[in-house]
């Protein structure tokens, strides 16, 4: 076991979608499910759901695949309501699974979560730095705009061959528009990562934007959270 406590008594696994949350409580023998809104109103509904079964959220052990899309910002709340969220490393989570004799696409579930949860006990993550955060959201609208960039390179080719004047020039001013944008935010980012010297690496970073990872980021994931 990664970590033990005999007080522990209830643990809940939890399975994120981009609009649901699927929540499977171990307690007192009994397995109960809730599926809530991923949103603000259904992580205080997922709360009141565990007190109603008589389950302090104080120091509750919950297990989430942390960084799999849609699932960061359930887990940041959940830790700030006192629940120790762990963040289920993939590689054992699949290995408990074999263990049990269940096929491979049931690592995904809530169920095995919190029954992994409850048989290893794992260490809680810690939710990264306001800073973390800011930067990864910096990032991803960044790439946002790139990419629509991308998309409307490739329409300007479209009119362009179809002797669409009118719309090749209109799109020719709004590609010079996105420019403008992108290197905006390239030095909003730029300015963040200067002002908080040490942050971590984020995934976004990979391979991607060597003008900013030149400076002052960490290459570990974990050293500045």
């Amino acid at each position: 076991m990664e970590h033990a406590s005999k007080q522990e008594t209830a643990f809940v696994g939890i399975e994120t979608s981009k609009l649901l949350l699927k929540a499977v409580l171990l307690s007192g023998g009994e397995v109960l499910c809730k599926v809530l809104e991923n949103d603000v109103a259904g992580y205080r509904w997922l709360r009141s759901w565990l007190q109603r079964n008589d389950v302090s959220v104080m120091g509750l052990r919950v297990c989430m695949r942390v960084n799999e899309p849609h699932s960061e910002a359930a887990a940041s709340a959940l830790a700030g309501m006192g629940m120790l969220v762990c963040d289920v490393e993939p590689g054992r989570l699949e290995a408990y699974a074999r263990g049990c004799g269940l096929p491979g696409g049931a690592v995904r579930g809530a169920v095995v979560l919190a029954k992994y949860c409850a048989a290893a006990r794992p260490v809680p993550w810690t939710p990264p730095s306001p800073a973390y955060v800011e930067l990864r959201q910096w990032l991803r609208r960044l790439q946002a705009v790139r990419q629509l960039r991308q998309q409307e390179m490739a329409r300007l080719e479209t009119h362009f061959h179809a002797g669409q004047i009118a719309l090749h020039q209109l799109l020719r001013q709004q590609i010079a528009c996105l420019d403008t944008q992108i290197r905006q935010h390239e030095s909003a980012i730029l300015a963040h990562v200067r002002r908080h010297p040490g942050l971590s690496r984020p995934p976004e970073l990979a391979g991607n934007y060597p003008r900013i990872a030149r400076y002052s980021v960490g290459a570990s994931l974990a050293g500045g959270h």
